[in-house]
């Protein structure tokens, strides 16, 4: 039996993540910000420990007798102030990782994002070794960027980075929302030519890719590994067969990418102006995430981590409910 600390632990993946590790016998500690949820794990006979990222002192003292530590949390919700991405994603990474010295931890798996490949065009069969793209104003993905250089300066842990692209599945509360919006008026925006591919994966075989880092082999470690279901798939066909899983239908809103994203980043303007904490109708990320092509090469993962998707991207859909963890 293991020792793990998982951070983020009340949000989407890292609920799951540690659903997962504890139901496979690990001795599991869940940090997090919403109470409500830990004590849900509590009665289930998990250690929930209430933490922010900016406490180094509580995390040390969490992390202490761990053997291995999962990084789940960051502010991934459209519209946040510059600011607030680096002190979550850029410093709270970089806590995480103070945090740990001076204790048993031998193993840690940072969460990061196949978004980093985005620069405007398609890419398809990318690599880990292939260039990232050039956060530009996207603040979310510099404060990720920004992380993953920080970590590779970490030399204390043996450190996996994972970069999942889209996850989806139950307990989601970014796209299913996105979908449930736009599901109201039966369309759904379909960008340009509506051909642009995504590759997503289902946040089960995220999990088992997650659990398959902390026990990966020594010389497996220091490196990323990109994460999908492997199976591409054209935008707007994945996220209406999402929406027709819960007995809802749209029709393509077809709309330029470029006039789209104009508006989207207006629309997060005055939500930051009015502090606003919700997704707005149309945000960024989405435009740019649904509009290019992104598909990833998941050969490394396989070889160093036998990693191989679990369940198909037809019986994650299937599985998925909305709002429902």
């Amino acid at each position: 039996m293991r020792k793990i600390a998982v951070t983020g632990a009340t949000g989407f993946i890292g609920y799951r993540t540690v659903r997962a590790l504890a139901e496979a016998g690990n001795d599991v500690t869940a940090l997090g910000r919403d109470v409500a949820i830990g004590r849900g794990l509590e009665r289930d006979g998990i250690t929930f420990i209430r933490s922010e990222l900016s406490d180094v002192a509580r995390m040390h003292k969490a992390f202490l007798h761990q053997d291995a530590v999962v990084h789940c949390a960051a502010l991934t919700r459209s519209g946040a102030r510059p600011e607030e991405y680096h002190a979550s994603n850029f410093l709270g990474t970089r806590n995480v990782m103070t945090a740990m010295k001076d204790t048993n931890v031998s193993r840690w798996v940072y969460l990061s994002t196949a978004r980093l490949y985005e620069n405007g065009a398609d890419r398809t069969g990318v690599r880990e070794t292939d260039p990232l793209g050039t956060p530009g104003d996207d603040p979310f993905l510099e404060s990720k960027r920004r992380a993953e250089a920080d970590i590779d300066n970490f030399v204390l842990v043996p450190t996996i980075i994972l970069r999942p692209q889209l996850v989806f599945g139950r307990g989601d509360r970014r796209l299913a929302p996105y979908l449930e919006r736009w599901a109201r008026f039966k369309r759904m925006p379909s960008f340009d030519l509506g051909e642009s591919l995504i590759d997503p994966v289902y946040i089960d075989n995220l999990v088992h890719a997650i659990s398959l880092a902390l026990s990966a082999p020594e010389d497996a470690a220091g490196r990323a590994y990109n994460i999908s279901n492997g199976t591409p798939v054209e935008n707007y066909t994945f996220l209406s067969g999402l929406v027709e899983t819960h007995g809802r239908y749209v029709t393509p809103l077809k709309l330029r990418a470029t006039r789209a994203l104009k508006l989207a980043k207006l629309v997060e303007a005055v939500y930051r102006f009015f502090g606003s904490t919700r997704d707005p109708f149309l945000p960024v990320r989405y435009v740019r995430q649904f509009s290019e092509s992104i598909t990833l090469n998941t050969g490394a993962a396989e070889t160093a981590l036998g990693y191989k998707p679990k369940l198909s991207l037809r019986e994650g859909l299937r599985l998925t409910t909305t709002n429902q963890r």
